[in-house]
């Protein structure tokens, strides 16, 4: 053991988190444990480099809470990443109560499973409250409440109950789940509703429906910035099988972030220099693997691409996030060669787009193709943009401008939509049939995983030009 390790060990343990012990294995590892939450900081000597692994789970449901590896190399970073790891800690277990209301016609039948619901949450001294009412006092009041729970005999209103709620996540039951009365099951529903849970894909093998050379070993990741949790995921191709996949939560996407994702890749047995080619995507301008910010009216250029391939000792590519979806939902089926990917998130009035023609991306001068939020401050919409963006039936028509423009445009044969608040594409073309006559309007199809098809779409992308090296 080095003297920096120890220095480092010694720091942790004398760590003072409210509610938390922190003990030191036989192995030398520290156990930090809670009642809401439980970690670990693990020691690794691979090739005579110390690495570091934090790693916080919840006690509930086992869900990564915090998780990354890096290089112990310098003392105070590696304090700074264990007092992210701390603060992740005190969110989790200082949030206030949450209510979540439970409905069925009258509220008679949910009390019982509402009791049970309540109990479970305290004996895993989870901070949820759970009311039954009738369906009515969710139309109501349901604003007041984290979540909405709904019993299967009153499923078929929750169109009308998303529409009074647009800012309140609305969970109908399985009938399986209420049915047996699954409190543990209904509870992991709504946790997962309020964390925004989302897991990394399962899939063994890279199903592409387009001719793509798969023997090639390729690394794909996705950065998505989300409010709550900023997360970097990642897939690893080799030989056409997919053989690791996993996310890494952290709070922004900087060379020492992407250089923890490599340690992570270590502990697992891969380094960066083994891969034909890594790829990256990320929201915002791309222009050949340099990203463009606007700061105070000045452009400022980063080449992460060209960073990267140094530091990594292989080809890496950087592409813009809508772009490697739209390549994505390309290469995943085969009756569509002009294909547009359009995302639009819950409270953003900004739209994203990734174009496919003919087969080929289209990332457009300077990479600006696809950044079309500028769009909508000329859209005379039925509210407020800052209105429309929270609500169903004003994102129905904010989303129906975006994709007018692009049809009268690109006129694809089909468009590929992401938006948890707009589930119905039957809506969405009712909407479009508003200005535009249905012989024009392209096939429309729903997007569950975001980040799947940018994952998807990378790997391929990375395929793609290392065919075209030859």
């Amino acid at each position: 053991m080095n003297e920096l390790t120890q220095a480092y060990r010694q720091w942790i343990l004398a760590q003072q988190i409210e509610g938390c012990t922190l003990t030191e294995t036989d192995k030398g590892n520290i156990v930090l444990e809670h009642d809401l939450v439980k970690g670990w900081v693990n020691f690794y000597d691979i090739d005579g480099t110390t690495i570091v692994e934090l790693r916080l789970e919840r006690v509930l449901d086992g869900e990564p809470a915090f998780f990354l590896h890096f290089e112990l190399e310098d003392l105070v970073r590696a304090q700074n990443l264990f007092n992210e790891m701390a603060e992740v800690v005190n969110e989790t277990t200082h949030r206030e109560v949450r209510h979540v209301l439970l409905c069925c016609t009258c509220g008679v039948t949910t009390t019982f499973f509402s009791n049970k619901l309540n109990e479970l949450a305290q004996s895993f001294s989870i901070d949820y409250d759970f009311t039954a009412q009738p369906i009515e006092s969710a139309k109501k009041n349901g604003a007041q409440y984290a979540a909405v729970l709904l019993a299967p005999q009153v499923g078929h209103q929750r169109k009308e109950v998303v529409e009074a709620l647009p800012n309140v996540p609305v969970i109908e039951l399985p009938g399986k789940i209420f049915g047996a009365y699954d409190a543990a099951a209904a509870l992991r529903l709504v946790v997962d509703a309020l964390s925004g849970a989302r897991t990394a894909s399962s899939e063994s093998t890279l199903s592409l429906a387009r001719d793509y050379d798969k023997t090639k070993r390729v690394l794909a990741l996705s950065y998505i910035h989300r409010e709550d949790e900023p997360t970097l995921s990642y897939r690893v191709l080799d030989q056409g099988e997919i053989v690791l996949s996993g996310m890494l939560v952290r709070r922004g996407l900087t060379v020492d972030t992407l250089k923890d994702l490599a340690a992570t890749l270590r502990v697992e047995g891969w380094k960066t220099s083994e891969f034909d080619a890594i790829g990256i995507a990320v929201p915002g301008v791309v222009d050949n693997g340099v990203i463009i910010n606007n700061r105070e009216g000045e452009e400022i250029r980063y080449d992460l691409a060209g960073k990267l391939s140094e530091i990594w000792k292989t080809q890496v590519y950087v592409d813009y996030n809508a772009c490697a979806a739209a390549v994505g939902c390309y290469v995943t089926q085969d009756e569509y060669d002009d294909v547009v990917f359009h995302a639009q998130a819950i409270g953003v009035a900004d739209g994203e787009q990734g174009y496919v023609v003919a087969g080929e991306p289209l990332v457009g001068r300077g990479g600006r193709s696809g950044h079309v939020g500028p769009l909508a401050q000329g859209y005379a919409l039925g509210m407020g943009l800052d209105d429309a963006a929270w609500r169903v039936n004003g994102m129905r028509e904010l989303v129906g401008r975006y994709l007018s423009n692009v049809i009268c445009t690109l006129a694809p044969q089909a468009i590929f939509v992401w938006c948890d608040l707009l589930p119905d594409m039957d809506e969405l073309r009712e909407e479009l049939l508003k200005t535009l006559p249905s012989a024009s309007i392209p096939e429309l199809v729903g997007v569950a995983d975001y980040d799947g098809c940018v994952l998807t779409g990378e790997l391929a992308l990375c395929l793609r030009r290392l065919a075209q090296q030859g």
